[in-house]
């Protein structure tokens, strides 16, 4: 299993092949909703695989434009929000990118692919940044981050980033924020409201996140801007767009679901790191960053058990990891095993 850090781009979604309880997963903890499942498997009863998807994701616009409460003309599907970042970045085409790390390492590969000036900045999470921030802006930047954020799990009030799109708008420059775990915060500080008054203030969101489907790649972009002519043809899978489309009415009930159990888990989780002297950072979300010993993770994986190296997300070194909350069983698990490393290597 040492073979395993080399094996991605440090994304996950390979510990199940090994057969390891995979702590460094972000899915929402909950798993897919029952009824989400019964409507994919009536997608692939009906045979839905077997014609073409709406062109653009109609059904799935209008859905999660409602979820959402905006209009379905300033909503853009596409198959995830990698993607959507990828297309975005790669078509605005900015002379520099500024991304405040750490964040979603993503963003530095796909702004290297236009060969843009980049400038990383470090933050964490305190809004004195401000003006260091609009010191290095000029004309054709993109501001590229996540709320909450990815890995470190802050969240970033909306007012502040108002401010910063006022000013971006004033120097001919653009907003990306990367909303893909919103849901899983109660006092919510979403911009997808706000940046439909913008035409340089894009909201990128993924969906798999809280429903728990990264295999069928769901994501969308909120904006003021005309960006249809950027939206690839058939952006999602009939599959996807049949059953998701159908369940976003219900979904709002499952996020409270899901936020009222994250609430009580990471109580718990929060606790045990109290208990054996392990440090961690604050989060408004359902993982968090800790940090201890580099041997941490190779000792977690003689117990089974898979949590995530940070080590290639700057600046973060050796001995940061994320983990992330999953069923209370396995939690309970997984806190036993953190105990057991703790006391052998202490």
């Amino acid at each position: 299993m040492n073979n395993i850090r080399g094996e991605t781009r440090g994304h996950g979604g390979y510990g199940w092949r090994y057969g390891l309880i995979d702590m460094s997963s972000n899915m929402n903890p909950l798993g897919t909703p029952r009824e989400l499942i019964e409507l994919i498997k009536r997608g692939v009863e009906e045979e839905h695989y077997a014609h073409y998807p709406t062109e653009l994701g109609d059904e799935l616009r209008a859905a999660l434009a409602e979820y959402e409460e905006v209009d379905y003309g300033v909503t853009y599907v596409f198959n995830g929000a990698t993607e959507a970042l990828q297309i975005l970045i790669m078509r605005l085409r900015p002379g520099l990118v500024i991304i405040p790390i750490p964040n979603y390492s993503d963003y530095l590969r796909l702004s290297q692919l236009i060969n843009a000036k980049i400038e990383l900045v470090e933050y964490w999470g305190h809004e004195s940044i401000l003006n260091t921030l609009l010191n290095r802006l000029r004309p054709n930047t993109l501001l590229v981050l996540s709320n909450p954020n990815s890995p470190m799990g802050y969240l970033i009030k909306r007012d502040f980033l108002l401010t910063l799109a006022e000013e971006l708008r004033r120097r001919g420059s653009i907003l990306i924020v990367d909303e893909s775990f919103m849901d899983f915060v109660r006092n919510r500080e979403s911009l997808i409201e706000d940046s439909l008054n913008y035409d340089n203030v894009f909201i990128v969101k993924s969906y798999t996140k809280l429903l728990a489907i990264p295999g069928l790649r769901v994501g969308a972009v909120y904006t003021g801007a005309d960006i249809e002519d950027f939206v690839p043809t058939w952006p999602v899978n009939s599959i996807a767009e049949y059953a998701v489309s159908r369940y976003m009415k219900q979904a709002s009930g499952f996020r409270e679901l899901t936020i009222s159990y994250v609430e009580n888990e990471k109580a718990r989780l929060t606790k045990v790191l109290n208990e054996l002297g392990i440090n961690y950072y604050d989060s408004v979300t359902h993982y968090l960053v800790i940090r201890h010993q580099p041997w941490l993770g190779e000792e977690l994986l003689k117990f089974n058990f898979l949590i995530r190296d940070l080590s290639n997300i700057p600046p973060l070194t050796r001995g940061f990891f994320r983990v992330s909350i999953r069923s209370r069983g396995i939690n309970d698990l997984f806190f036993n095993a953190l105990s057991r490393v703790i006391q052998i290597k202490h």
